[in-house]
């Protein structure tokens, strides 16, 4: 064997062994915040798109759903339905655009603005809102969401 075969045979080894020392095992559990941030995404995908049902399916039986648009407290994948719903029939153009998203293992805080909702469903009227949303999640379900509105930053158009 001349020299520079063994040149090449001994870089070839080394790459193979150094390329194996610098890899890590392969780690199969998910990812709990990135499991989060995914639901979160497809939320906020299908406030957008209306989808009433897709969304009332994000929501664990017992989610517990507090909203400035809904007196008290609405329970799960029905009450998910019924604020959405109503919300759709008001403001059936209306968009959520978020700009700020905190996301841990289980909770995701979310900034965002609804733009071009009206305060009835004939009305000409329409403004933007100032929103943000905690969300617990639990087995890429919302076991609760919090809204909280910013009544002083209303943008009549």
């Amino acid at each position: 064997m001349t020299f520079s075969n063994r040149l090449i045979l001994f870089s070839a080894l080394s790459l193979t062994t150094l390329g194996g020392c610098n890899s890590e095992p392969a780690d199969n559990k998910p990812d709990p915040k990135a499991a989060t941030q995914q639901v979160i995404n497809e939320h906020f995908q299908m406030l957008n798109a209306h989808d009433l049902k897709g969304l009332s399916t994000q929501y664990e039986v017992k989610a517990h759903i507090t909203t400035p648009d809904f007196y008290g407290v609405a329970f799960g994948p029905q009450g998910a339905d019924q604020i959405f719903h109503e919300s759709f029939y008001l403001s059936p153009d209306a968009k959520y655009l978020v700009d700020n998203t905190i996301v841990n293992d289980s909770t995701a805080v979310v900034e965002y603005d609804v733009v071009g909702l009206k305060e009835s469903h004939d009305s000409p009227i329409r403004y933007d809102l100032r929103n943000c949303s905690v969300f617990k999640i639990k087995n890429n379900k919302i076991v609760s969401e919090a809204t909280y509105s910013n009544p002083k930053i209303y943008h009549t158009k």
